[in-house]
């Protein structure tokens, strides 16, 4: 008798919902209380901001509405592309997410990057994989690994070739990008060997290596294509950018700032590198003859633009995805009914 099991993506599935038991209760109430202080944080995160940048809303009036539009539109597409490589790995695992869901948690989770330290929004949209799909965290971070290493090494292989036979710029400073890149490249293929290295040296269970997706061909194809596509979207929001506040520059030259910040967004430390990505572009921006301000200015009301979109989109999908199951649930319908009582049948207190 063959007594044998063949493991499919489902088989999996049902083995890991026995394995590792579900979220306790205990877990449940700090992870909801968590989401309400959070809540709180974004409030006062979003005002603090705007308190400090009061110019630069100030700005966006005077600002072509067109051009508001399309910078809007450019994020949403960019969100749209990075949502992708979040839920189309998970159907490895037959995990199906609505378009609400996997868009909504890109929208909460890149939100939240801009106000925690270490792209920490990402735990948001973990906690609620692992919650409402049983999705164990140490797949999670394995495929959200593989995803990222993947992107990691089509920029260094993208900006090398760029740097090498299409730089404009020979100063120190591009010379260093290109080493920059190369080193890039190397180190992605190098971290792919250090995982396997870790997981024999420490006998780490080969399920959970990022390997098995770095193998699945589909997930690396359409993780490159959106990757591909959100590279020559950032190009194109700098130049509408520089456009906004009346600067022309040429479209070579704002690929060749994007790829310097395309690089600073993988080592996310500050949140939402402000601070980092302004600085940068302002500095990057004077070797094209654009003044420090300028450029300073210009990304500054990208980031203002930015939020215009994801505020309102993160706020919402934040509510109707994670906050409203973690509020208590108020029976409505039962305060109506006593609204409706007449006076004179109420309970009165006696003294």
């Amino acid at each position: 008798m063959n007594l044998s099991v063949k493991f499919t993506p489902l088989t999996y599935r049902r083995q890991c919902h026995y394995i590792i038991p579900p979220m306790s209760e205990r877990n449940k109430k700090i992870y909801h209380t968590l989401l309400l202080f959070l809540s709180a944080a974004l409030l006062l995160g979003l005002g603090f901001y705007i308190h400090k940048n009061s110019a630069s809303f100030e700005k966006i009036k005077s600002v072509n509405a067109g051009l508001i539009l399309l910078l809007v539109g450019i994020h949403a597409l960019n969100y749209l592309l990075l949502g992708i490589t979040h839920f189309y790995p998970l159907r490895k695992h037959n995990i199906f997410l609505k378009f609400k869901e996997w868009y909504g948690l890109c929208t909460v989770s890149e939100l939240f990057n801009m106000l925690l330290p270490a792209k920490g929004g990402t735990a948001i949209r973990m906690m609620y994989i692992n919650e409402k799909k049983k999705l164990p965290i140490r797949e999670f971070l394995s495929m959200g690994f593989a995803v990222v290493l993947t992107g990691f090494s089509l920029l260094g292989i993208v900006g090398t070739i760029y740097c090498h036979f299409f730089l404009s710029k020979h100063n120190m400073v591009f010379v260093a990008l290109e080493s920059l890149f190369i080193a890039l490249t190397i180190s992605s293929f190098l971290l792919v060997f250090a995982s396997e290295v870790f997981t024999r040296l420490f006998k780490m269970e080969r399920k959970y290596s990022p390997k098995k997706y770095l193998a699945d061909k589909k997930i690396i194809l359409v993780a490159i294509l959106c990757y591909l596509g959100m590279f020559l979207l950032y190009p194109l929001k700098i130049y509408l950018s520089f456009k906004a506040i009346g600067v022309e520059i040429q479209l070579f030259d704002s690929f060749e700032i994007s790829l310097i910040l395309l690089t600073s967004s993988f080592f996310q430390i500050l949140p939402g590198n402000i601070g980092v990505k302004e600085v940068a572009t302002a500095y990057i921006a004077q070797e094209y003859g654009i003044q420090f301000e300028t450029a300073l200015l210009a990304s500054l009301v990208d980031r203002a633009i930015l939020l215009l979109f994801l505020f309102p989109f993160g706020a919402y999908f934040y509510w109707n995805l994670l906050l409203e199951a973690s509020l208590p649930k108020i029976n409505w319908q039962k305060w109506g009914e006593l609204a409706r009582i007449p006076l004179i049948k109420r309970p009165l207190k006696v003294r």
